[in-house]
């Protein structure tokens, strides 16, 4: 199982004290409280990457969550992995986003890797010491992760690539980037190969280039690749030469889920923040008694307000709503994780998945929307006691990551109306 970490400060910074327990969730919660939650604010604000997080994430066992026990993994279900995500975005947004990318793609050598392949890169991803990054955008195409311009040659035992990737998370940070390419320069847009390529720490032919400067999701790291003829033996593809089985039945599902659970994680820390706060304060106002000819001081609990009452029941309804949605296609998923290349149980997870990617991401933005108005001016500040305005940048992210929201509901729609 997943080991927790108990993070303590000493003269050498962080260091993690790992012991075994078997609940990931909860391990997911305390490192997030006692590690992630204390710096997101500088994270965000500086841009820096989350290396102490990932660090202790993989101290505890949890970077390779899905990865199956016999390399060294905790063989989580997709549910716990939603809960693990839920729990690491109520803290930081941004290493819970890096967390998923890096799991959707390793769990592609779960499901489709060749017994080398799993040999190969699951036990070092087990012990938290490699990092995994997603290169399947490309400038030409629009961010539609279902086409390339790029084409991989093949040279004898070897496959060589040359591409530009412009958004990749963890981009300089990662050891292996999983990218998609055509299969051959005779092959269309969407013939598309999965190829395990070396981050640019590794290899002179990956270089780094632009900064990654958004509104949300700031410490992902998220700049660009370059591959300059980079060579990799050809065992290094995964699956066959046309990937689309390979990602639609596991990157796009855990991808689906996980992206899903950080806008969910954002919406449920937006309310408690909002519920807090609401408690805690109060108005005071000095009237004059007529009667009596003296000053008086009314005080009103913000949370005795009708209004506030309401507008906290709404995101409650909301959150649960969301929440029970996400949980359902996770246990979906599991049920059918071994028979998901047949139609019928596919279109089923496929159905809940999107629908829970739209409704967690419209209660990242609702919820912290309702939040703000709640808290006032002081939920708006950068600095302070709440962090709405941070989450509600993170939130925006929702609909914009491929596949935007837009283009997930043009999908959803095109599925109930066949």
């Amino acid at each position: 199982g997943a080991r927790s970490a108990r993070v303590v400060r000493g003269r050498e910074g962080l260091m993690p004290i790992v012991r075994s327990v078997a609940d990931p969730v909860e391990v997911a919660g305390e490192i997030a409280s006692e590690v992630l939650a204390p710096r997101a604010a500088y994270h965000d604000a500086t841009g820096e990457f989350p290396q102490e997080a990932l660090q202790a994430l993989g101290s505890a066992g949890l970077m390779g969550l899905l990865v199956p026990r016999e390399y060294g993994g905790a063989e989580a279900p997709i549910e716990t992995f939603v809960a693990v995500v839920e729990a690491l975005a109520e803290a930081c947004a941004s290493t819970a986003m890096i967390f998923v990318m890096h799991s959707c793609q390793y769990v592609m050598v779960v499901d489709h890797g060749t017994s080398r392949q799993k040999e190969v890169f699951l036990p070092p991803i087990a012990r938290g010491e490699e990092l995994v990054a997603s290169g399947t955008t490309e400038p030409e195409t629009g961010g539609n992760a279902g086409f390339c311009v790029s084409a991989k040659e093949c040279r004898g035992e070897s496959a060589r690539l040359t591409a530009i990737k412009p958004v990749v998370t963890s981009a300089n940070y990662a050891d292996w980037i999983y990218c998609t390419t055509r299969a051959s320069a005779e092959s269309a847009g969407d013939e598309l190969s999965m190829m395990i390529m070396p981050g640019p720490k590794h290899s002179e032919a990956v270089e780094g280039f632009g900064v990654w400067d958004c509104i949300g999701m700031r410490a992902t790291s998220s700049s660009g690749l370059r591959f300059k003829e980079c060579e990799v033996p050809g065992w290094h593809q995964i699956g066959p030469d046309d990937c689309a089985r390979v990602r639609a039945t596991s990157m796009t599902i855990v991808s689906r889920a996980g992206f899903a659970a950080v806008w969910q994680g954002i919406a449920n820390a937006a309310f408690q923040e909002a519920l807090g706060h609401v408690r805690r304060k109060h108005h005071d106002f000095i009237r004059r008694d007529e009667q009596m000819s003296q000053l008086r001081t009314e005080r009103r609990v913000v949370a005795a307000s009708e209004t506030t009452r309401r507008q906290l029941a709404e995101m409650r309804v909301q959150l649960l709503a969301s929440r029970e949605l996400l949980s359902g296609a996770a246990r979906l998923v599991d049920r059918h994780r071994d028979d998901l290349s047949s139609t019928d149980p596919a279109e089923r997870v496929q159905d809940l998945l999107w629908s829970a990617r739209i409704a967690c991401g419209q209660s990242a933005i609702d919820v912290t929307r309702q939040a703000l108005r709640l808290c006032g001016v002081t939920g708006l500040r950068a600095t302070g006691p709440l962090a709405l305005e941070r989450r509600m940048r993170d939130a925006l992210t929702s609909q914009v990551m491929a596949p935007s929201e837009d283009a997930t509901k043009l999908m959803l729609g095109e599925q109930l109306v066949r």
